[in-house]
């Protein structure tokens, strides 16, 4: 059967351990790990309790032959020594003792209620630990190793390993400020080409408006240049006429001067 991975779960309940002061039996013990998430609803133990709420079969004693006459996932303290309690969740087969099949083990230490990991997780977890702390040192030694041709693989001198760590922090530091750098300088094109964008745009708006005045002043001088010329051919055209006019009289006048020496005669 699996279980659900409690393994990070605490839970405690003091206001209950104040209440009746403590554990006093197995069954107390039991009760208050009843209230906690790892208790299965479908145990014996929650089927039991249900029928013998109101009778005296609740005492430690009564309970254990009551379970002891069924079969399926009981709890049961296998592990007493105050304040730690041991609680096994079990699956009986039989009415004997050793008619058990564990399946998972919880544990009480003053109020707080725990799920106990199992002997496969413990050893995984020391075993990753442990290799981890060996892949580290294989990379520290091989650090401080160095291969020369003509005599093969030695360990690096306290001068050499010196040097390898400044350069290897001057590395970190200067990937670092060139990381910095780099943002720095994107950052500054970038201010860089919104300045420019900016200017341009009021570039070209200063030459939209001053084509359009210009544009306007051009319009008004060709205006002005058009009545210029007309009063001019206006003009020209008077000043002819008046000459013409001035050249008739002349003439009547002579003309008339001639009759007049005739008629002298």
């Amino acid at each position: 059967m699996e279980v659900e991975d409690l393994t990070s779960v605490e839970w405690r309940d003091t206001g209950w351990l104040e209440r009746f002061g403590g554990f006093h039996n197995r069954q107390m013990v039991l009760d208050y790990f009843a209230m906690s998430p790892f208790w299965d609803r479908q145990s014996n133990n929650q089927v039991l309790s249900m029928q013998t709420q109101f009778n005296d079969l609740r005492q430690a004693d009564s309970t254990e032959e009551a379970l002891r006459k069924m079969t399926g996932v009981e709890f049961a303290v296998v592990h007493e020594q105050p304040p730690v309690y041991v609680i096994q969740k079990q699956y009986r087969r039989g009415p004997s003792p050793n008619d058990v099949t564990p399946i998972a083990t919880y544990y009480i230490t003053g109020a707080n209620v725990y799920q106990s990991p199992t002997v496969y997780s413990v050893i995984a977890n020391r075993l990753l630990t442990s290799l981890f702390h060996v892949n580290s040192a294989f990379q520290d030694a091989q650090s401080m190793m160095e291969y020369f041709p003509a005599k093969g693989y030695g360990w690096k001198t306290a001068s050499a390993l010196s040097n390898a760590q400044k350069q290897g922090k001057g590395g970190k530091a200067a990937s670092s400020q060139g990381y910095l750098k780099a943002q720095e300088t994107q950052e500054f094109r970038g201010w860089m080409e919104k300045a420019i964008d900016t200017s341009a745009m009021r570039v070209l708006q200063k030459e939209a408006t001053s084509q359009t005045a210009e544009g306007g002043v051009t319009a008004s001088g060709k205006g002005l240049d058009k009545q210029g010329s007309q009063m001019s051919s206006q003009s020209s055209q008077q000043d002819l006429s008046k000459t013409k006019r001035q050249r008739r009289k002349q003439e009547d006048v002579a003309a008339h001067a001639k009759k007049k020496k005739k008629a002298a005669k």
